[in-house]
């Protein structure tokens, strides 16, 4: 964690070098006196951060960071009422949360574009698919944004960023939480929060948070049920040393709310297919999840100029995934008596994955010149295994009738595999009076092999790099400018005559200008960001091959936030043309995107510990990846209300407040938004 330190009192008066208490004729001499305090440089309770953490591999004051990084604080999350990762983006300029509609599995998201890598803590926390559970947002200090490409920091990376989430771990005040939801869909939720000391010294920290849920969805039979406990314990023998241990339990009972519904009667004229509708059986649809992890966190600092950590986390999921989708089988999918053919699938999927990282960190001056210079390793050991089936029936998409057996293929035992990276990298933020200069370098190897084969499937070397300046301007403004790559392996190809072809890794770069300014007499900050984002090596299907092609993305941005007196506001505009390299926008991409909260908390008066707040969240038409067919713009209201009267506090929280049935998104087959969501969260704090 950052800090920094601030002198709050000095006693007496200077004479050369020392400070003097005279009485009469008395002169007696004291020493200089110092008082200092020392306050948390990241405050999640607060709307607005200043610093990004230290897990992001960034660390350090948002304002001087030659690059675009968002922060959602637990205060942006909680006065929003998110219940989910995705909800916590939703008004985060750049981002498209939903993009495939109301999906109960994961929290779907792209960033200028792409798909992002999900982060817990620095660390990757799912790979492949449909393995793992989704975390839940109440066990979370905030969640950061590093937008476009990131393998300097991360490796292996998606092209177009990183969405990084921080866990809960122990405070050194004594401090507790219980909170108690429900909410339409028959939600109903207790949650805790406890940390503190140990001991009178403070050396031992603990922390307790947990939660169970019990809830439906905006899908028939399809559930939203959890239960989670994580348990955590510090120890800081010293100022200059501290051991985390952090441990996560968690096990999800859901099911699949997207059902792959026809455009024909939901985006397309036809016979209303309502958005609650449920393909599958009830008693054999589900998406069960088990998760537990281990995770170590250490930091040492030698002396004013060295420190050194090391994190590593040991995490295994497993997943039972039974869903229904419509099939799609070309011409009418729907036939005149309503009936569809629906898919059945049956899929074991497990997880098992060691990660970890040792940094070395070193901050010193050489003359003029600051540098705060980190290099270090990290390591990637996963495997996964995924053994499923197929089977398909029929039912009547306007009358299901439910309680048809399930058949399906035996479940195929498919090999494990193996993924292994290694990486090293190194970097530098070099300040000279007001400009900031931050470089880094980044070698990788990924080795990805299945059980029972000779030879890896992928066995690929890159290397990568990023560069930016600032000029940081002494009345708040910074302007950068900043180039940065990234690249994913990718695994084997048949050619023509049957062969293997090793496909190139897909690899991405990207320019970006902007400008940060935060006010410095008030709580402010306000950002710009034009960038140009190319990906090359994209493989896509053609026919029977596989071929790489390129994709081309640029864009603006625009964010807001203010935090005067009683009241926040916080906006923002993007502005994506995001094409392939027929010309055609990516599916899912709108071109344009806004939002808008604002918030009223009067801290004195009659309305003293009232609060009210209100959004907007307006989303472009997006097409369906051929320009052929495209889903209309929306326009969602979100709303809070509630009162504070320590120790308690209840809110209300409203998303589409208006409940618009509406489609998110098309690619020839229909997947439906969130519809309304009201929850009261009544809360007690001890």
């Amino acid at each position: 964690m950052y800090r920094t330190t601030s002198t709050l009192l000095t006693l007496g008066l200077a004479l050369n070098g020392s400070l003097y208490a005279q009485d009469d004729d008395r002169v007696v001499e004291l020493e200089e006196v110092s008082l200092q305090a020392t306050q948390d440089y990241m405050d999640d309770s607060a709307l607005i951060a200043d610093a990004v953490s230290s897990s992001s591999k960034l660390g350090g004051s948002l304002l001087e960071t030659p690059r675009s990084v968002s922060v959602i604080t637990m205060g942006q999350i909680e006065e929003r009422g998110a219940l989910s990762i995705q909800d916590a983006l939703d008004y985060t300029p750049g981002v498209r949360t939903g993009g495939y509609g109301f999906d109960s599995r994961l929290d779907s998201a792209q960033i200028r574009g792409v798909s992002p890598l999900a982060y817990l803590d620095g660390f990757q926390s799912i790979f492949k698919w449909y393995n793992s559970p989704r975390i839940d947002v109440f066990m979370l200090e905030r969640v950061e944004v590093v937008k476009g490409p990131s393998s300097v920091l991360y490796g292996q990376s998606a092209l177009g960023g990183i969405v990084n989430s921080v866990s809960k771990t122990p405070k050194a005040e004594q401090q507790g939480l219980l909170e108690v939801q429900y909410g339409n869909n028959e939600r109903k939720q207790i949650a805790a929060d406890v940390t503190g000391p140990i001991d009178e010294q403070g050396q031992f920290l603990y922390r307790v948070v947990g939660l169970f849920r019990d809830s439906d969805t905006d899908v028939d039979y399809v559930s939203n049920d959890s239960k989670a406990i994580m348990p955590s314990f510090t120890w800081a023998p010293t100022d200059a040393t501290e051991l985390t241990l952090l441990v996560s339990l968690q096990e999800n009972h859901r099911g699949q709310s997207l059902q792959f519904l026809p455009t024909e009667g939901t985006l397309e004229p036809g016979r209303h297919i309502p958005s609650d509708t449920f393909i599958g059986e009830p008693d054999w649809d589900r998406y069960d999840t088990e998760h537990q992890s281990y995770s170590l966190f250490f930091d040492h600092t030698f002396n004013d100029v060295f420190s050194f950590e090391v994190n590593s986390r040991y995490l295994e999921s497993d997943a039972i995934y039974r869903a229904h989708w419509v099939a799609y089988t070309g011409g009418d999918l729907i036939d005149d008596d309503g009936n569809i053919i629906r898919t059945a699938y049956d899929a074991r999927n497990w997880t098992r994955t060691f990660v970890g990282n040792a940094i070395g960190h070193a901050d010193f001056d050489t003359g003029m010149v600051s540098h705060q210079v980190s290099a270090g390793l990290d390591w990637q050991d996963v495997t996964t295994d995924s053994d499923y089936a197929y089977g398909s029936s029929t039912i009547n998409i306007y009358d299901p009738v439910y309680g048809q057996e399930v058949v399906t293929d035996p479940i195929a035992d498919m090999p494990e595999t193996d993924n292994t990276v290694f990486g090293a990298y190194a970097r530098d933020r070099i300040s000279y009076g007001n400009w900031l200069l931050s470089a880094g370098i980044r070698r990788d190897s990924v080795e990805t092999q299945d059980a029972g084969t000779d030879e890896p499937s992928i066995d690929q070397w890159a290397t990568t790099g990023d560069v930016g300046l600032m000029y940081i301007f002494d009345f708040g403004l910074s302007v950068y400018g900043s180039w940065a790559e990234s690249f994913e392996a990718q695994g084997k190809t048949e050619g023509f005559d049957g062969s293997q072809i090793q496909l190139d890794p897909k690899e991405g770069r990207q320019y970006e200008v902007g400008l940060k300014y935060q006010p410095q007499n008030i709580n402010a900050l306000f950002t710009v960001a034009l960038y140009d984002i190319e990906e090359t090596n994209r493989p896509v299907q053609n026919g029977l091959v596989v071929e790489q092609t390129s994709t081309d993305i640029q864009g603006i941005e625009l964010a807001a936030q203010t935090n005067l007196d009683d009241w926040y506001f916080t906006a923002g505009y993007t502005y994506l043309e995001a094409e392939d390299v027929n010309g055609h926008q990516l599916v899912t991409i709108p071109k344009h995107a806004a939002s808008t909260w604002v918030s009223y908390k009067p801290s004195t008066g009659p309305l003293a510990n009232f609060k009210a707040g209100a959004g907007l969240r307006y989303t472009g038409e997006t097409w369906d990846g051929a320009d052929a067919a495209s889903t209309d713009d929306v326009l969602l209201v979100d709303a809070m209300i509630g009162y504070d009267f320590e120790p308690f506090s209840v809110q209300l929280n409203a998303r589409n407040l208006e409940d618009k049935e509406y489609v998110a998104s098309t690619d020839g087959r229909a997947y439906y938004g969130q519809r309304r969501s009201v929850v009261l969260t009544a809360k007690y704090h001890f």
